[in-house]
């Protein structure tokens, strides 16, 4: 599964191409918290808009849920934006709302644009692209 996490001023930008995959995913996952700027962070936005396949299992969503509650002690303050228009994703993000023990608010957009229209109506400071890192 390729991806790129863009490091934005107050949040983290991740896209998605391709196939995803579980260990993929739950790696683009730490990525987000192993950064010293975790605590910084006031929104994650993924893109998942171009993705061909998704093939992530729940114990995957679970893990990646329980690993946002553990961020949560560091950082309380994340927004999650996921932009789709992919069925089996929506269905998956649905399934991980459904536990109910996820740390951060989380919203399903269909455009960038209105994603990052959530953020910027919900975050304290304005957003920009600051450092640009590439994982694949």
């Amino acid at each position: 599964m390729p991806y790129q996490t863009t490091w934005e001023t107050n949040g983290i930008y991740q896209k998605f191409w391709g196939q995803v995959e579980s260990p993929e995913l739950y790696d683009s996952l730490r990525a987000i918290f192993d950064t010293p700027h975790f605590d910084k962070l006031q929104y994650v936005l993924k893109d998942y808009l171009d993705i061909e396949t998704f093939d992530v299992g729940v114990k995957t969503i679970v893990e990646g849920l329980l690993l946002n509650m553990k961020g949560k002690r560091t950082n309380p303050n994340i927004i999650v934006a996921v932009v789709t228009t992919s069925p089996d994703i929506v269905e998956a993000s649905n399934a991980a709302l459904a536990y109910r023990f996820d740390a951060y608010p989380r919203k399903l957009f269909s455009t960038i644009a209105e994603a990052r229209e959530w953020i910027a109506s919900l975050a304290t400071t304005p957003t920009s692209t600051q450092e640009c890192m590439v994982t694949q």
